[in-house]
């Protein structure tokens, strides 16, 4: 069955992780995080993000720890707020969701699990790229997150699509892994390496 439709995750995928952000407001008020564990662009080690990335730590828990880690380094850094975001977006991932959008051959849908913290409540309805995409589904509608199979069912049923036709994209390989249970295929984004991974994706959808 080939491949009709792009699933995506937000947060890390759209635009850098909030972690890769602190990193450098850290640089730019003097202040380099130079033995601060830091996601996985940071300077060491992360043993955390990979317990996150793992599935063994929730995302809220590790967002309270990555702040708690700045506060110790003497820097009080808001990632909701102090950022503007439009200028963090990744280009090769939105040139490649207006390429999707252009070409009529694939829909887009959006499964997210954080855009609530960033965008606020119901965002999705006033959301300037919302023309882009076929379903935006937001967990926070659902009472149940990612990496649980509920999340992935229900994005399908909106869709009205079979799991094999669909390819997901996200930057937790956790979910990556929850996906694959359902029946999706799974593109893991690598943070580190952004450009190989839409590449790939690419070609594996045939743009």
């Amino acid at each position: 069955m080939s491949i009709d439709t792009v699933i995506w995750d937000m947060g890390g995928v759209f635009q850098r992780y909030f972690t890769e952000v602190a990193v450098d407001e850290a640089v730019r008020r003097g202040r380099p995080l130079v033995d601060t564990p830091m996601g996985p662009t940071g300077p060491v080690d992360d043993p955390a993000y990979r317990r996150l990335c793992a599935g063994e730590l929730g995302e809220a828990d590790y967002f309270r720890l990555t702040l708690e880690r700045l506060r110790g380094a003497g820097i009080t850094f808001d990632p909701v707020g102090e950022p503007d975001w439009m200028g963090e977006r990744r280009p090769e991932v939105w040139a490649l969701i207006a390429d999707l959008a252009a070409s009529g051959e694939h829909r887009q849908a959006i499964l997210t699990n954080d855009a609530s913290r960033w965008l606020g409540p119901r965002w999705w309805t006033t959301w300037p790229e919302r023309h882009l995409f076929d379903v935006i589904v937001d967990v926070s509608v659902l009472g149940v997150r990612k990496p649980a199979p509920e999340p992935f069912h229900h994005v399908l049923r909106d869709l009205d699509a079979s799991a094999g036709s669909c390819v997901f994209v996200d930057d937790m390989p956790v979910n990556c892994d929850a996906a694959a249970q359902v029946g999706l295929h799974p593109h893991w984004f690598d943070i580190t390496a952004p450009a190989e991974v839409i590449t790939r994706l690419r070609a594996r959808i045939g743009m």
